[in-house]
Order: structure tokens, then sequence, then C-alpha cells
């Protein structure tokens, strides 16, 4: 109302104290000023226009008149301007005073907002660091609370570590403790806990283990592999020396300056950019440049001539194409196989006959077959209907791989005739393994499945096509490569033909944040939808410790309460 009425100069305190006459000045909507002045014609209604939607009146007339004007402004919803008795009795001082004041407390709530600002950033890791210590205290309480009814003694259960067994008992060689050992049973409703013991390089990449859950006891933990697989894959998709420092630096940026999972988030990103930066050496490419061509890198990797560059795929011939796509297809075969025989390791410790008789050491064998014919293809020259003799054609080829490691006598025609029975005799035994399934399950009255019918189209059609698929799946690691190649091609033509530094750097930094996130999918994917399914369950209970893992905060014993543990 102040700032409406601000272009007012005059005293509302005079007007107030008239004894005979009744003056009162209100602000209103300048369309409403006709119908107020209808409503008091026989009054003085005098109005000033102070912008186009708001308007000032004066109404003047006696003192019996003053409850009726009030009563025709209430149905306007419109009241006397009232101002604070701190402030001047002017609207016009009033509104100037008013400015100066919120200009001063705008200035104030600058500066007080800065210096919260600067108290969360000294304060917040304290406080997170007194909730996280505060919650341990309260769980540890909580699990070393004394029985109800009893004052001088406690009991704590749960389970520890064999290795850490004999420092147990020292430590509480003072108190009643027993420690007996602790056996897997698999038809016991109680799981034994896991506790994942990793190398400090290693516990980064338990983060993907456990999006599949934690390892039973017993069943190999998946993290030791994924911590070495892991960055060869992205590595070799992902290969440039340039960009693989420029990720590994932002890596340990990130680890220096983050906490808890971000922390881990970030080691996984420095290691995946330091195989881009080894892989990038094979390729023997730096932003897409030749490394030797750089006179200032050439001279520092010159003793390592026959390596750098081994993998180069910069000129997209059709042999380089197919080499890093044979590279890829190669790693596929040892992954896939890693995950079968990790099958076969748990179905052997669980004892389960059949299935290790009649699926895994079969799907082995047929896995190995279809290997060897997508091999015998490729030395055919992919001439796929021609290497079984059906054209009359004899292929004495030698057979990439398996020539060079089991000798001469490896030929295409042998490979050819040899395969097809060992995998019409697997999957035939896969069949019967697969009948005696449904009727233990009949037995046990469980659903009997989808027959015998159902069981041979499984095994012929989905197993044998699920096999191909899986290994032609691995061939996106090369594809992946050859496409950050040629992208990286068309930045630097683009940059030689006139297109300036600006092109040069958003082109890496544009291929660099969209491509690194590709592959970081691509990456994850072969691991989730590939790998993992062939053999993890991740049915396992964490080890939960008395004291977890602490993000804020650290835990230090002092001597003298050592002495008292």
């Amino acid at each position: 109302a102040i700032g409406s009425a601000s272009k007012l100069k005059m005293e509302l305190s005079g007007l107030r104290n008239l004894k005979t006459f009744f003056a009162e000045i209100f602000i209103v909507n300048t369309k409403d000023i006709r119908e107020i002045q209808n409503s008091l014609s026989d009054l003085i209604v005098h109005p000033f226009k102070l912008n186009d939607q708001k308007s000032s009146i004066t109404v003047i007339g006696s003192q019996e008149d003053s409850e009726k004007i009030m009563k025709v402004l209430r149905s306007f919803n419109v009241h006397p301007i009232q101002i604070p008795s701190d402030l001047p009795q002017n609207p016009s001082l009033a509104y100037d005073k008013c400015q100066k004041v919120c200009k001063d407390l705008e200035k104030k709530s600058t500066e007080v907002t800065k210096k919260i600002e600067k108290l969360k950033v000294t304060l917040l890791p304290k406080l997170l660091s007194l909730y996280e210590s505060s919650k341990i205290a309260k769980d540890v309480l909580e699990v070393t609370r004394k029985p109800g009814g009893t004052k001088n003694f406690a009991v704590i259960q749960g389970y520890i570590p064999v290795s850490m067994a004999k420092r147990f008992d020292a430590l509480t060689k003072s108190y009643v403790s027993i420690t007996e050992p602790a056996y897997v049973d698999i038809y016991a409703n109680n799981q034994l806990p896991t506790l994942l013991v990793n190398n400090r390089y290693a516990r980064t990449f338990e983060v993907i283990t456990e999006t599949q859950g934690i390892p039973s006891p017993g069943e190999v933990d998946p993290t030791p592999i994924i911590a070495f697989v892991w960055p060869v894959f992205y590595g070799l998709m992902f290969a440039d020396f340039g960009h693989g420092l420029l990720l590994f630096g932002l890596g340990m940026f990130l680890r220096y300056r983050a906490n808890g999972n971000l922390k881990t988030w970030a080691t996984l990103l420095a290691a995946s950019g330091a195989a881009a930066t080894i892989a990038g050496l094979g390729v023997g490419e730096m932003f897409g440049f030749h490394i030797l061509e750089i006179p200032s890198l050439a001279l520092i990797f010159e003793p390592l001539d026959g390596l750098v560059g081994i993998l180069n795929v910069s000129e997209l011939t059709f042999v380089q194409v197919t080499n890093i796509l044979a590279v890829s297809v190669a790693i596929g075969i040892m992954h896939l196989l890693m995950a079968m025989l990790l099958k076969l390791r748990a179905d052997i410790l669980e004892r389960n006959k059949l299935a290790v008789l009649t699926h895994d050491i079969p799907y082995i064998f047929q896995f190995l077959a279809v290997v060897a014919l997508i091999l015998a293809a490729i030395g055919s020259g992919y001439d796929i209907i021609g290497m079984f003799g059906i054209t009359g054609v004899t292929h004495d080829e030698p057979v990439p791989w398996l020539t060079a490691i089991f000798g001469d006598w490896v030929t295409v025609e042998l490979v050819a005739k040899a395969m097809p029975p060992i995998i019409i005799a697997t999957a035939g035994i896969m069949i019967y393994g697969g009948k005696k399934e449904q009727e233990l399950a009949a037995k046990h009255g469980h659903d009997e499945g989808a027959g015998l019918m159902g069981i041979v189209i499984e095994v012929i059609l989905v197993r044998i096509i699920e096999i191909l698929s899986n290994v032609i799946s691995y061939t996106r690691i090369g594809i992946m490569l050859l496409v950050h190649s040629a992208l990286l091609v068309t930045v630097n033509q683009s940059y030689e033909s006139g297109g300036g530094l600006a092109v040069l750097i958003g082109g890496n930094i544009g291929i660099m944040l969209i491509e690194g996130l590709i592959v970081y999918i691509q990456t994850i994917r072969l691991h989730l939808y590939e790998w993992f399914p062939k053999w993890y369950k991740g049915e396992g209970v964490e080890f939960k410790k008395l004291i977890p893992n602490k993000v804020y905060s650290n835990l230090v014993w002092s001597e003298k309460q050592l002495k008292h543990i």
C-alpha cells in the first residue's frame, strides 16, 4: 500500500485529526472509481491516478458519514492507508525510508547467506561425522546390550572370519568366550553370512558384484575376475592414449575430492582410464593422431616400437577390421568359457551329478564345437556350405587359432566333419538330462514343464542360437573401438581442413563424454547379460560388521582403551 501511494506527498496524520469532518485516503482499482463515486454521490470523492491499475481516492464527509464511507469501501475490499507508527505519516517519505531499509536488509541478507555457506562447508563434514558416529554407537549398543534383568554381564553372539579366530581369542581371554566352526548347510534355513575379502583395488568392483547379489558361502566371488576383465573390456573399446590419461586424471581428482560410493565409482573411472591409456599404446593413437608421428612422444616410446600400434585400426582397412573383431571374439570365448567352468564347479560342489553330466560338461563341449565351426568358417573364407563338402570343394586351409595350437593336421575340412556329430551328441545328452529333471520335478510335486518337445526345442534351437548370439555379442568390443577411431579420424580431418582448435577440442570432449558413457554401458552389459546369468546366483547374505565401514568418521582406540578390550 505504501508503494502504491508513494506519489502522494501529504501528511495523513493531519487528516485524521479533524474533528468536524471525516477525511481518509484509500488505494483502489482505477476501474472501480466511477462506481464508488456513484455510491458516495453526496460526498466529495477526489481521485488521483497512481498507475495504470491503481488510483488513490480522498473521501471527505461529516463525522456522521464515516460509517457509510467505510461500509461502501469495504464492499470493494478496500481499507484506508495504514502507515506504521515508526514511519513518517507521509506516504512518499515513508516509501523512501522503506526502500532504504530494504536495501540495507538485502545487503545484510547477502552477507549472512555467504557466512551460512561458509559455515556449511566448515561444519557439514563435522555434522555428518557426528551423525555417522552416533548411528554406529547406537547400533553397537543395540548389539551389545545386556539381557533383560541383568546388570553385570552381557551376551554378544555372531560370526567372525576364520582368519581372525586367534586374534579374537587373545582379545577376549579375560572374558568367557566360545568360538566354534560354522559349516555351510544347503538344507538349513539359516544361511551363513558372506564376507567379501578383496584387496584395495578389487574392492572398487564390489559395487558391480552387489548389483547381482552377494555370493553364497562356497560360491566364487566374481569381484576379482571383474577387477581384471572390466579394464580389459573398457580399455579396448575406449583405446586412446590421450583420452585414457584424461579419464584417469578425472577419476583420481574425483577420488581425492569425493566420499563414500562416489569415491568408489571415481576409482573405477580411474582404473578404466588407465586401461584405456595402455590400450591406446597398443592402438598407437593419442587424440586420434599416431603416437610415433608426434616427435616428442616418438622419442619416449621408441623402445616400444614393436608394441605401439600393434592393434592399429585408424586406416579402417579390411585386414584391420577383421583382426580386431577376431581379437574381440577370442576374448568373448574365454569370458564365456570361464562362466561355464564356474557353473560346472558350483554343481560339483553341490553334488548335482545330473546337472554336471547332462548339462554342464555337454554344454561346454557343444560350445567349443560351435566355436570351432565359426573359426572353420572364417578359415574357409566364409564358404559355410562348401566347407562341409557339399559343393565338392576341398578346404585344406588352416583354422584360425586351432591349427596354431594343435598343429597343421587341424584343417577346415577336418573341423567341419568332426564338430557336427559332437554338437548332435551333446544335444542328445542334454535332452536326456532335461527329461530326467522334469521327472524328478514331477515326483516332488513341481510343474513338469513343457514336456519332451519343449526340451528338444530349447536344446536344439534356443541353446545353439544362444551360443552364437553370445559369441557375436562380444564383437561389440571391436566395433566400439572402430567407432571410436572413426570419430577421431573425422574430427582430425575437420581440424586439418581449417576447422580450428575449437573443432579439435570440442570434438574430443564430445567423443569422451558420449562414447565414454556408451562404452561403460556396453562393458556392464557384457557382464550383466552375457556372463553373470551363465553361472552366478548371488543369493548370499551380507556379513554385517559390528562397526561398519565409515565414510565421514574414523574410530581411533587409545592405548588405555585397548588394554580394557
